[in-house]
């Protein structure tokens, strides 16, 4: 605005925004008259000229976005499982549901799908012997843990979108198909004399030499029995040498591909597995057809199926001309097969109109069954149809320059290639940025584990560092998180928080059926259900509900006879006369909710324990004991939610309760998320979120990489652990843990980034 005043810029800047936001471009009027204003005499022709086709262009373009604003309102923006639900209330006569079908949550579809797998397994193992002997394989004490161990790989197999006839298939197909190849057994032959020759004397495999088991082998005079057993001995004794380490793991991959041909003697084990998964399918549909009711799977599952239909994939392909997906880094393999049917015609994303937002390096959600692979794979195949590259946004606005070297430096190492360094936006003004809290040579009292000592310990530090960087007055609670790998442990850190005087909120956590006060009021339901659960009965008496002492139940132990109930009706010497009021209250107590236990629900039954026992007010007598009948109110409503849904004894909660203990249930909050505390929670759920101060608890804490007794390669199948060494079961291991060691170093990258400037 060369030459203009001040008056004619401010007309001049209201009027040009005003065209923009309005787009009421009248022919060339409003040009002209901003081209008046802004140049003076002096101005040439042609710099008119050349402005004025520049302020016309800007118009276009200014007009251009304000539409794809107006637009955004009439896109269609949700999760995946809400875009599969509409896609089925639209078509219900072709995907075969019922036009208002309701969806399952996840603990009422897990606890009716356990309730099927229980009933199809009790069924089988009546009707089918090698039903039995399969079900003995897992070689557990409770058919409970069957149950789970079933449920697992239901759940997975549904998640990379095939029918369990086709897992059948494909398995049975990989099994049948193993050969023994004559190269094979020459290169481990070889393979040995070569490490005999090149090992250290009275090493494992140098003693070999004169081993009557290798001369059989390498002389091939044994039968095709015992070609299995040799090699199971062999591998085991390969030992070590760290000069030859490339040529043992190739030794040990050959051996372990000749294992597989053990499969085959084991493949009535499969053809049962998939006979119980197949009825289970069947009956777990049935079920579900009968609420009028789907699970997340069914949504996904019933769309792709419906996608197979070309008229109504041509339908959707014209409705969504243009589809976006973000944190498509937590896709599966199910999910990508539905984008893929709405976003190409003759070959793969030939449509071009996919377009995928996601960080690989936040790729964390595996135990969903989200599947990295198949980020990378889409992106392979994207850029291969278009000929364009990745966009990199590696500009970090979140956290301080200091933390993003820290970073950089740590993930460049544990990630390598695959990392892409971020850029910091924000330089720190900071005295420190990055503390490590530890305490070396801590050495754990007698009886109590080290690693239970150690989290006790952390739990402490951690509490009363918070405690002092608050009171020295440079920040306050609210200004704290605890992210936790799992929320297994985590309310020990409830515990030292709470000791400390210091507020807490936890939005998740697993410490609400492990608090005392839930067991307490658990062990009183149970000692009113059966007079014979010693365990229970002795746990209600020594609660506050009851406060009998360790002295006097150890002398009601001594003179038990049936029951403790019975017991209590003795006149035991060796108990004191304020201890007999006690049990005298607790028989009548007892013997009173017997009686009624049948004749009202649940909720009453609880409400008249606490109100006979004065528990909640003895619970405010403890410390942190407005968390605690918080938790006490929290349980009483699942008892009223339970009686109000439900017609069941109280045999049927004590079992409902059990089954919920695995579940994600918090203590009940006493604090609002957006008040000054402390926040804990896991790593997962801090994904999007920022905080000031971000500590990291349970650093040195291993990995647990214990797996289910069956697991799924979507390539080839199953792999089911039905002895020590399971040739395909452990390969299929060996694989997911590579991927887990993966995601742990993710987990804790989403972990290191959440801390804000």
């Amino acid at each position: 605005n060369a030459g203009a005043g001040t008056g004619k810029t401010k007309v001049l800047t209201e009027r040009y925004i005003y065209i923009l936001d309005h787009g009421n471009l009248e022919e060339n009027k409003e040009v002209e008259s901003i081209v008046a204003i802004t140049f003076t005499k002096k101005a040439t022709q042609e710099m008119k000229e050349r402005i004025r086709e520049e302020i016309k262009k800007r118009f276009s373009l200014g007009k251009r976005w304000i539409r794809y604003y107006r637009d955004m309102e009439k896109s269609n923006i949700s999760t995946i499982h809400s875009f599969c639900g509409n896609i089925l209330r639209d078509n219900p006569l072709a995907a075969g549901v019922d036009p208002m079908f309701t969806v399952l949550d996840q603990d009422e579809a897990n606890l009716l799908l356990e309730d099927i797998i229980l009933e199809e397994i009790l069924e089988s193992i009546e009707e089918d012997e090698n039903i039995y002997k399969l079900v003995k394989i897992f070689n557990r004490d409770d058919l409970d843990k069957v149950v789970l161990e079933i449920k697992a790989i239901y759940n997975k197999i549904r998640t990379v979108g095939y029918t369990f006839e086709q897992v059948k298939e494909m398995t049975l197909d990989f099994i049948t198909s193993v050969q023994i190849s004559t190269e094979d057994i020459q290169y481990i032959k070889d393979s040995f004399l070569y490490l005999m020759d090149k090992s250290r004397k009275n090493s494992k495999v140098e003693k070999l030499k004169t081993d009557s088991i290798w001369l059989k082998f390498f002389e091939d005079k044994y039968g095709e029995e015992d070609l299995i057993p040799i090699l199971e001995y062999l591998y085991d004794n390969i030992g070590t040498n760290s000069k030859e380490t490339d040529r043992i793991e190739s030794l040990k991959e050959t051996i372990n591909k000749v294992f597989l041909i053990k499969e085959k003697e084991y493949l009535w084990i499969y053809e049962g597995l998939f006979q119980i998964l197949i009825k289970i399918d069947t009956k777990y549909s049935s079920s579900k057809d009968e609420l009028g009711s789907l699970d997340y799977d069914d949504l996904q599952i019933l769309v792709l199926r419906l996608l197979e239909d070309a008229s109504i994939r041509e339908k959707y392909q014209n409705i969504f001309k243009y589809i976006m997906v973000d944190e498509f880094q937590d896709t599966n393999e199910l999910q990508k097969k539905i984008f893929y049917k709405l976003c190409s015609k003759d070959k793969p994303l030939d449509r071009n109109n996919l377009f995928v937002v996601g960080d690989p390096k936040q790729s964390i959600y595996g135990f969903r069954g989200a599947d990295l692979q198949v980020f990378y794979q889409v992106m392979k195949d994207i850029e291969s149809f278009s000929n364009e590259k990745t966009i990199t946004l590696d500009k970090n606005f979140r956290t301080v320059d200091t933390i993003i070297k820290f970073v950089n430096s740590l993930f460049n190492k544990l990630m390598g290639a695959r990392y892409i360094s971020l850029k910091n936006h924000h330089v720190s003004k900071n005295k420190i940025d990055i503390e490590i809290l530890e305490k070396e040579d801590l050495i754990a009292p007698i009886n109590i584990s080290e690693a239970d000592y150690n989290t006790y310990y952390e739990s402490r530090l951690i509490a009363s560092r918070i405690k002092e960087l608050v009171e020295e007055g440079g920040f306050n609670y609210g200004d704290f998180a605890l992210l936790f790998r799992a929320t297994t442990m985590d309310y020990i850190y409830e515990e030292e928080l709470m000791e400390y005087g210091i507020p807490y909120y936890n939005s998740g956590g697993k410490g609400f059926y492990r608090g005392q006060e839930i067991i307490d009021l658990v062990n009183g339901l149970k000692a009113i259900s059966n007079r014979y659960d010693t365990i229970s009965t002795i746990g209600f008496l020594r609660s506050p509900m009851i406060g009998i002492s360790d002295k006097t139940l150890y002398w009601i132990l001594r003179h038990k006879e049936n029951s403790i109930l019975e017991t209590l009706d003795k006149d035991i010497k060796y108990i004191q006369e304020d201890e007999k009021y006690k049990i005298k209250d607790a028989k009548k107590i007892l013997k009173s909710l017997m009686v009624k236990k049948g004749l009202y629900g649940i909720y009453p039954l609880l409400i008249e324990l606490l109100n006979n026992t004065y528990y909640i007010e003895s619970l405010m007598l403890y410390h942190g004991g407005r968390q605690l009948v918080s938790n006490v109110y929290k349980f009483l409503e699942l008892a009223l939610d339970f009686d109000r849904n439900t017609s069941g004894s109280l045999e049927d909660f004590i079992d409902y309760i059990e089954r919920l203990k695995d579940t994600d249930e918090s203590q009940a909050k006493i604090q609002s998320e957006d008040a000054d505390v402390v926040k804990l929670l896991t790593i997962h759920k801090s994904k999007g979120l920022q905080f000031p101060v971000v500590i990291i608890p349970q650093m040195s804490r291993g990995f647990n990489y214990q797996q289910p007794y069956i697991l799924l390669n979507k390539n080839k199948g199953i792999g089911f652990k039905y002895d020590k060494k399971s040739p395909f079961y452990d390969k299929i291991k060996e694989d997911i843990k590579v991927i887990e060691d993966e995601e742990n170093k993710r987990l804790l990258y989403v972990a290191m980034t959440r801390a804000e400037k």
